[in-house]
């Protein structure tokens, strides 16, 4: 009943989160780090004489297009120009991150770089399909591979250099806990073992009645002392059938309504009667029923302190970014100015 992402979708997902952190090839010498194309293309910027690519701006620039096509959500002329200059001004500070976690001596092992793409690549069938999927979206694997690089030596030096500087005192965290205390409630939750039997709900009233009567009997080899898991395994449609129909926990919202319904109401032992839903026909067993219950301080504490401390981060970024951007020359030619509010080389 879980619908799996798209292969395409997950890699959209991993090249926009490493806009997040991830700055354009660079190096510790200060020089460009592609020796391609790429170094010859026009450059937007200079960070301490290190260029930043009009290819890397199209190439997160086309990547936002895509996700925010894939969600349905137009975007007009002012709003594309808005987001290429948040890119532009984004790959300036992650370039700057970047020298800056250098300059501090953090070093990622190259085993681990490979490895995190290694990793990734498991998500495709083959080396030729991650390979095609990433030329589609404008990427060579050197380019994915820097990124992670840069991505993963800005996150170590935020973690060892910055992070260390903030604090948060017990004091404030309970003062948080006790006036948040929405945010720590664990909701009911059950987890059930089902048997399905798919049927399409355009199939006809005779497909419809058949498959309901295979359940129907189904049902009665479990009132008449038949075992859950076994007959789940031998007659389920659902992958859980390999686990004996056991779905695990979940609240609600997380199943269909007709399913999350059934489920809810049921104790723990209980067997439904038959349920319809969009994906067929079940029979559902009550496992495991954990009510509503608000999480003691003590059990979060810990969780809570990091939380508050990563919100400190997050206010004082701007201005920490600020800073550290002067320590820097930044370059930007002069039909670029308008991209970015820096409009003059930083010394």
């Amino acid at each position: 009943m879980r619908i799996s992402i798209k292969k395409s979708v997950w890699l959209l997902i991993l090249l926009v989160a490493m806009l997040l952190l991830a700055g354009t090839a660079s190096a510790a010498d200060k020089t460009p780090i592609n020796q391609t194309k790429e170094t010859t293309d026009k450059y937007i910027a200079r960070v301490n004489g290190v260029e930043i690519s009009q290819v890397d701006l199209e190439r997160k620039f086309n990547l936002i297009k895509e996700r925010y096509a894939s969600m349905g959500i137009p975007l007009d002329d002012a709003k594309l120009i808005e987001f290429k200059d948040n890119i532009l001004k984004s790959l300036i500070d992650q370039q700057v991150l970047y020298q800056e976690s250098i300059a501090q001596g953090i070093k990622i092992d190259p085993e681990e770089i490979k490895g995190e793409l290694d990793n990734f690549k498991k998500q495709f069938e083959t080396e030729t399909a991650f390979q095609k999927q990433i030329a589609d979206m404008g990427y060579t694997e050197d380019a994915i591979l820097a990124q992670i690089r840069d991505s993963k030596t800005i996150q170590k030096f935020i973690d060892e250099k910055v992070m260390p500087t903030i604090s948060v005192s017990d004091a404030e965290a309970k003062t948080y806990y006790d006036s948040h205390p929405d945010e720590f409630q664990m909701p009911e939750r059950v987890r059930v073992s089902h048997i399905l039997l798919k049927v399409d709900p355009e199939a006809s009233d005779a497909v419809k009645a058949d498959t309901r009567k295979k359940l129907e009997d189904i049902k009665s080899k479990l009132d008449n002392g038949g075992d859950f898991a076994k007959l789940a395994s031998e007659n389920s449609d659902c992958p859980s059938s390999a686990k004996g129909g056991d779905l695990g926990f979940f609240t609600r919202g997380q199943m269909v309504k007709p399913f999350e319904d059934a489920a809810f109401a049921m104790k723990p032992g209980e067997v439904s009667g038959i349920v319809e839903t969009k994906f067929g026909y079940h029979l559902i067993k009550s496992q495991e029923k954990e009510m509503a219950t608000t999480l003691a301080y003590d059990d979060v504490k810990e969780k809570l302190i990091a939380k508050l401390k990563d919100d400190k981060f997050k206010e004082m970024f701007p201005s920490y970014i600020e800073s550290l951007k002067g320590k820097y020359k930044i370059e930007i030619p002069a039909d670029e100015s308008k991209a970015t509010e820096d409009k003059s080389p930083k010394q």
